[in-house]
């Protein structure tokens, strides 16, 4: 097997049962360090009943955090964004938020139903000033043509996923491997990203931990590891300048849209 990333040999790393009856083989890539599934087969059993794992009881607080630092970003670094895009965006939750700070973020989601972003779903060839991508790489059976297509539609990535630990990372040593879903099947490292970014001919920049950028213009890591935790993000919020927020007009532009199309339907 070789690294679906960069192409290296790759060495077994260890197993774990999944949803208590497959057994996991991971490889990991000698050059970068990317950790990977072999052949995961039970992915339709896992994705059966819901996109999202019961076991994400931090979604919300996630999320929150996530709309903060977003802001602050995008206040005081990647300035003159007007259209964005949530990829992976689950339940719109963070398409919601987004919007409820003034920012024109639209939804888009092959597994999951839309709830709180209805009526703001992106088209498929849409281009973007920025796309997020949040808790969904370490999903992708083949992350590399996932990143470049992201990346052909937009000069600027923002995502997360959590880094492969240094120390007690090999399977049932890490939190992150969640056998008991069966979602996570790529597990990343730092240089493992930066090689994604080399080949695409992009800057990468990390907090070492859970958010990343891969990006046109060079994006100082400082900005990330400021942002990592939220009692900072709030911190420059204060200082910058708020956006007006799009939660009424959004509300009266799908108020618009209802009645058009209750007008537009044939009459008994």
């Amino acid at each position: 097997m070789t690294c679906k990333l960069c192409a290296g040999d790759t060495e077994p790393f260890g197993e774990l049962v999944v949803l208590g009856r497959y057994r996991a083989h991971y490889q990991r890539c000698m050059s970068c360090g990317y950790v990977s599934i072999e052949n995961p087969d039970w992915l339709d059993e896992a994705y059966a009943d819901h996109a999202i794992a019961a076991l994400d009881t931090g979604i919300v607080v996630r999320n929150l955090w996530l709309a903060d630092a977003l802001d602050a970003l995008l206040r005081w670094r990647i300035r003159d964004v007007r259209s964005a895009l949530d990829y992976g965006a689950g339940t719109g939750l963070f398409v919601r938020l987004m919007r409820d700070r003034g920012y024109d973020f639209r939804w888009t989601d092959p597994h999951c139903e839309n709830l709180f972003a209805l009526g703001f779903e992106a088209g498929e060839q849409d281009r973007f000033d920025l796309i997020t991508c949040f808790e969904v790489v370490e999903h992708l059976t083949d992350p590399l043509p996932v990143f470049e297509q992201l990346l052909a539609r937009t000069p600027n990535l923002i995502f997360s996923t959590e880094l492969l630990p240094e120390v007690r990372n090999r399977p049932g040593q890490w939190h992150y491997y969640a056998p008991e879903t069966g979602q996570h099947v790529g597990f990343f490292t730092a240089a493992s990203l930066q090689r994604v970014a080399q080949r695409l001919g992009r800057h990468f920049a990390s907090d070492g931990r859970m958010l990343h950028a891969i990006t046109r213009d060079p994006l100082d890591p400082r900005w990330l590891r400021w942002l990592a935790k939220q009692r900072r993000a709030r911190m420059l919020l204060r200082l910058g300048r708020r956006r007006r927020p799009l939660t009424w007009r959004d509300g009266e532009d799908l108020a618009k849209r209802l009645a058009a199309s209750r007008d537009a339907r044939p009459r008994p």
